[in-house]
């Protein structure tokens, strides 16, 4: 076990939740686990900006840590908390998809329902398991308690997918934004090898969205760019990304998570 607790949330920073779970996590731990906060600026109820954050950073973290993931529009619905055991993490978050892109990326080995309630802080609140399930899940899995005893069996079935990558083709391609960032940067939900594909052969490629067209260069990176130009390429998370070199891409497109734009040659 690392004793190490990845924490994620869309609780921004204004209000007391993201102090009241690690408070949860201190109580039962006593000092014997680290909290690292990965963000809690993922935009509310965004299962998308959630799932590519989290698949893009689980790998840079040592092995057994645990992932509490609270982006959780559902909560107090039929959907299930889960904890999943991948080859090399533990993901304790609700059943609606977010944590399926990095679990499956790592190689998932076994999905259990959250429902042994001797771990939950009770009175359970309908509208905050982050603090009532999932935080003292996470602390009892970072303490190193056998994994089984976090609830029953679920089949691989029922876990809710989210799809970040597509395929695309060679001249043009409909691709969804999955991710901006603080600077603006638009990812995009496509392999890797699509900004090489759109690019073969050319200097730069349109962009088109919301009846607006924009051209953009294909470069290597942003700032080889002149300033306020769009350029296509592929980020350091290893996404093919929209950025305009010390400007705003979403601006500049009018763009959000989950719209489509449209690339071609």
């Amino acid at each position: 076990m690392s004793n190490l607790i990845v924490f994620m949330s869309d609780f921004g920073w204004s209000d007391p939740y993201v102090g009241i779970v690690k408070g949860v996590i201190e109580k039962i731990s006593r000092g014997r686990v680290r909290v690292v906060d990965l963000t809690h600026d993922i935009p509310a109820f965004n299962i998308i900006a959630a799932a590519y954050v989290l698949y893009t950073s689980y790998r840079y973290f040592p092995r057994r840590s645990v992932f509490l993931v609270v982006v959780d529009p559902g909560v107090g619905t039929e959907r299930e908390p889960v904890a999943i055991e991948t080859k090399n993490y533990f993901f304790v978050g609700p059943n609606n998809g977010v944590l399926f892109p990095a679990a499956s990326s790592d190689g998932i080995v076994e999905v259990r329902s959250i429902d042994n309630e001797a771990f939950f802080v009770k009175p359970v609140s309908r509208s905050f398991h982050g603090r009532d399930i999932f935080a003292p899940i996470a602390a009892v899995l970072a303490l190193g308690v056998p994994f089984e005893t976090t609830g029953e069996l679920m089949p691989l079935n029922k876990l809710k997918k989210v799809k970040l990558i597509e395929k695309c083709h060679r001249d043009y391609v409909e691709a969804s934004v999955v991710y901006i960032d603080h600077f603006g940067n638009v990812a995009l939900g496509l392999e890797a090898n699509c900004r090489e594909e759109l690019c073969k052969g050319v200097e730069s490629i349109y962009v088109e969205t919301n009846n607006v067209v924009v051209e953009a260069k294909c470069l290597p990176v942003f700032s080889q760019a002149s300033r306020g130009e769009l350029v296509f390429y592929v980020n350091s998370l290893g996404f093919p990304e929209l950025a305009v070199n010390q400007g705003s891409a979403a601006d500049t497109l009018g763009v959000n998570i989950g719209d489509t734009v449209l690339l071609k040659k």
